[in-house]
């Protein structure tokens, strides 16, 4: 292995990689170094010594920035009451919509994905992951719904959370059929997602969701969930069968 790379590497590739890996071992030579020269390159120590300073200046500029997008994050989940109507939500939804786009790390929402979140932050994620409609939490909303669906009361959260929950469902599964978006869930997943939508729209409390238009309720996004989930098996099957 040794011989292949050095068959494709230069002499004085090899020599600065064994320049750079010698100071790495002697700190104290850096300062008074100023430029490396073999043959015609010449390396000026004090010019890599600011490009290195600003990298590491822009790290911290953007773990910053990070930090204070999921700070205001956190401080907008404080400023309202979930429990209102939803007239008074309209803002407030489109004030997390407008912060989940900045969230670089879509993770940072799973973390609200959970039976002890509080009504303001489940709905804050559900709302947030509908917006950016992210792949990789789809295992996630799959599971808080199916814990919830197997509770008469939904874990006691209001219909429009449920809604917004399957919605996102929803929107996830039109982005991987329709848009290509990967990675595409596994077949237990799938099965999984199935059997919790089947059981969410025979909950009692969803049955009772709008009962004069029921497909403006929760049946609604369950029953395009899985119009799309058939969408979707039917291209893995056939992907499947071409390959």
């Amino acid at each position: 292995m040794l011989s292949e790379i050095l068959k494709n590497t230069s002499l004085w590739e090899v020599v600065m990689l064994l320049v750079v890996v010698y100071l790495l071992f002697r700190p104290d030579l850096i300062n008074r170094i100023t430029k490396f020269k073999i043959g015609d390159f010449e390396l000026e120590l004090s010019e890599m010594k600011k490009e290195i300073a600003k990298g590491n200046e822009m790290i911290i500029e953007l773990e910053t920035e990070l930090e204070n997008e999921k700070r205001q994050f956190e401080e907008l989940l404080d400023s309202f009451d979930a429990n209102v109507p939803l007239s008074n939500l309209k803002s407030i939804r489109q004030s997390i919509k407008a912060q989940a786009r900045n969230l670089d790390e879509e993770e940072f929402l799973s973390k609200y994905l959970n039976e002890s979140a509080t009504p303001e932050e489940l709905y804050a994620a559900a709302v947030g992951i509908r917006e950016k409609r992210p792949v990789s939490l789809f295992p996630n909303l799959i599971d808080i719904l199916d814990n919830l669906s197997k509770q008469e009361d939904l874990g006691g959260y209001r219909l429009n959370t449920i809604w917004t929950l399957t919605s996102a469902i929803h929107k996830i599964l039109i982005s991987i059929v329709r848009d290509g978006v990967k990675p595409i869930p596994s077949k237990e997943q799938l099965n999984k997602c199935k059997v919790m939508l089947k059981r969410l729209d025979n909950n009692p409390r969803v049955l009772a969701d709008r009962p004069d238009k029921p497909m403006k309720g929760i049946k609604g996004p369950v029953k395009y969930s899985l119009d799309w989930l058939k969408k979707l098996e039917s291209n893995v099957y056939k992907a499947r069968l071409s390959n």
